[in-house]
């Protein structure tokens, strides 16, 4: 019988281990204005420190799962968790930009899987509804992570722009930590099992890309995706050069949308009852094009609160109906590979804004960002209004 604190123990590691899995951008994104000096490059170019991590995360979660069941929960949790530190920290000592790029596409590959292997441990665990309320526990520790993360960033940039990376060092503690207290939870599994498990892996990959509606689904977390790093990799950019903000106020900026949608997010059985599914994507990138399109506009800091908000509940509206979504969109035995799949579309648009973005960057300044982003957000929701309505759902969205 485990012991209750021993139990608190072991799942205060793996929501540590969730925290970790999205410091990857919003740690280091209000960083992002204090790295142009010390490398000597163009602010543009400094989003590419996000782009190279949601690369390599885009390129290793596919087969996250199939690793996490063919190597054991313990040795890719352990792997993961030290390859994020090493490559955290050899950040701060990178003599060259082109080095720091290379160090954080590897610390990609061990961050982007903490959060999976951390969901299939409690999967080990728990069952039914006690499974739904620690879910529920590790999503809104995450949440709540998700508000304070860029703060911290922010500040701690604004005394030295190593010291983001620093904190990265601190999951081979975390390492350590589950190698004492968190034992290997999957089953040993044959040779024959796991050439099984790879055959029918791709089987699945095969057939998921085939269901139309599943495809629907990934365009959307494509676009949405694009969007949210445009403002995670630009945002903080703007503040510092046009208004001369503190790199702490732009972290403050980012965890106040990030409340927003939080805020949002968490009503969204509320919001169901009241708008269909398209009904929701069209408010939500209406709120978005708003948010965007403002920003360039406004004659003071202060007005930006406004496009945060704005921000803050059009994220909140469609993330939870797109994560619905994407687990009803095709057959109960493809779920893991749509999810798979959903996941590393997701990482494909964060990695596409800071590559697409800079030429809007250097051709008209801070402010070009956010009208390519306000008149992609805007062609989206034209383009889903004129579909037509979720043939599932007849609900009036208006």
């Amino acid at each position: 019988m485990i012991s209750v604190s021993k139990t608190h123990l072991r799942l205060s590691v793996l929501f540590l281990m969730g925290t970790f899995g999205i410091m990857g951008g919003g740690l280091l994104a209000p960083a992002l204005p204090s790295l142009a000096e010390p490398f000597g490059v163009r602010e543009g170019a400094v989003g590419l420190v996000l782009g190279v991590y949601t690369l390599s995360a885009a390129l290793s979660l596919p087969f996250t799962g199939l690793m996490i069941d063919m190597l054991g929960r313990r040795k890719v949790a352990l792997a993961c968790l030290v390859i994020d530190g090493i490559f955290g920290l050899l950040c701060t000592m990178a003599p060259s930009f082109t080095l720091l790029l290379v160090f954080r596409f590897f610390q990609g590959i061990g961050i982007a899987a903490l959060i999976p292997v951390a969901v299939t441990v409690i999967s080990d665990w728990y069952s039914g509804r006690e499974r739904l309320k620690i879910m529920g526990y590790m999503s809104g520790t995450i949440s709540f992570s998700a508000i304070f993360i860029p703060v911290i960033g922010g500040f701690l940039a604004g005394i030295n722009w190593r010291y983001p990376f620093m904190v990265y060092g601190f999951s081979i503690f975390l390492a350590v930590l589950y190698f004492f207290v968190i034992p290997e939870t999957g089953a040993k599994a044959e040779e024959e099992l796991y050439r099984n498990k790879v055959e029918n892996y791709f089987r699945n990959l095969k057939s998921t890309l085939r269901i139309g509606e599943v495809l629907v689904v990934f365009l959307h977390a494509l676009v949405l995706y694009f969007l949210l790093y445009t403002m995670v990799s630009y945002l903080p950019l703007l503040l510092s050069e046009s208004y001369r903000l503190s790199l702490t106020m732009g972290g403050v900026a980012l965890g106040f949308q990030a409340f927003i949608s939080s805020l949002i997010a968490s009503q969204a059985s509320r919001v169901d009852r009241i708008l269909s599914h398209q009904g929701k994507m069209i408010g939500g990138y209406f709120f978005l094009f708003g948010g965007f399109s403002l920003i360039p506009l406004w004659q003071n800091h202060y007005q930006f609160t406004v496009s945060l908000l704005f921000l803050g509940v059009g994220m909140g509206m469609i993330m939870p109906a797109i994560y619905h979504r994407a687990t009803t969109a095709g057959p109960k035995e493809l779920v893991g590979s749509i999810i798979a799949l959903f996941t590393t579309v997701k990482f494909i648009g964060m990695t596409l804004a800071p590559v697409l973005l800079r030429t809007p960057y250097d051709v008209y300044g801070p402010e070009g960002p956010f009208f390519f982003s306000g008149l992609l957000a805007i062609i989206w929701c034209a383009v889903v209004f004129f579909t037509g309505k979720s043939s599932s759902d007849n609900r009036c969205f208006m």
